[in-house]
């Protein structure tokens, strides 16, 4: 697992089961690393190959965001995952914005609806969301607001587990879908996200594709269908089989 954080690590970061007292002040990144490695000493560190050397650098099997500016945590940029959509790399949004914790969506490029799709819809329900957006984030930068530990090592641990059940080869309940859980009750709610036409990832054309075909007869017309793109246990499985044994690997 790689962690990707230019910051350092602050006095309200120090948390049970994470990151020590110790750590203060440590980037979070080396931080980071070396909690992984003290909660799995057994594993033998990833070896780097040398430039030159002609070995291919595995892809990466997931990449998780998890912003710390409360905006990017409730209205995810759709610019920031271009990358990952490009590669086809999948990738899962988790953070908390004061008592509300967010875990989801868990993006399979092409396939699932993507942050793109998420702005998109919020823009149907209300038009004048995108200039709302555009005036929470001029608002340079902000200080990471304080968040409820408890909610967030919750978070935190729903985060992992869409994470580990992805990369074990099972169809988590991730994709399609933003779970939220609020302050005091902690009580998940499922939000479903569709993929979107207006979206430039192409997940709404291949769900159109797949339900038309699946729903088409033999010789005979389209009919009309209530069926939604979801991924199926089968083509993660496979995606797994299709990646050499010892290159998976967590993008935090």
């Amino acid at each position: 697992m790689e962690v990707l954080d230019e910051g350092r690590v602050r006095p309200e970061d120090v948390a049970p089961g994470g990151l020590p007292a110790e750590s203060v002040g440590r980037p979070r990144r080396t931080a980071a690393a070396a909690a992984v490695r003290r909660a799995a000493p057994d594993r033998p560190p990833r070896r780097a190959h040398s430039p030159g050397s002609g070995a291919e650098e595995p892809g990466l099997s997931l990449v998780i965001l998890a912003p710390r500016d409360e905006v990017a945590v409730h209205a995810p940029d759709p610019r920031a995952a271009e990358p990952l959509l490009a590669s086809g790399t999948p990738h899962l949004y988790a953070g908390v914005v004061e008592g509300t914790g967010v875990v989801g969506p868990l993006v399979l490029p092409g396939e699932t609806a993507c942050a793109g799709c998420l702005h998109e819809s919020r823009t149907d329900r209300d038009p004048a969301w995108p200039r709302l957006l555009a005036q929470w984030r001029s608002g340079g930068s902000r200080h990471p607001g304080a968040c409820d530990l408890a909610l967030a090592t919750t978070v935190a641990g729903l985060a992992a587990a869409h994470a580990l059940a992805f990369l074990d080869g099972v169809s988590p309940s991730g994709p399609g879908a933003r779970w939220e859980a609020s302050l005091p009750g902690l009580t998940w709610h499922a939000r479903p996200l569709w993929p979107h036409p207006a979206c430039g990832c192409g997940a709404a054309r291949r769900a159109g594709k797949k339900a038309e075909a699946e729903h088409t007869p033999t010789g005979g017309p389209a009919r009309a269908t209530m069926a939604v793109q979801r991924p199926s246990t089968e083509r993660a499985r496979e995606a797994g089989a299709a990646r050499p044994t010892g290159t998976w690997r967590a993008h935090v």
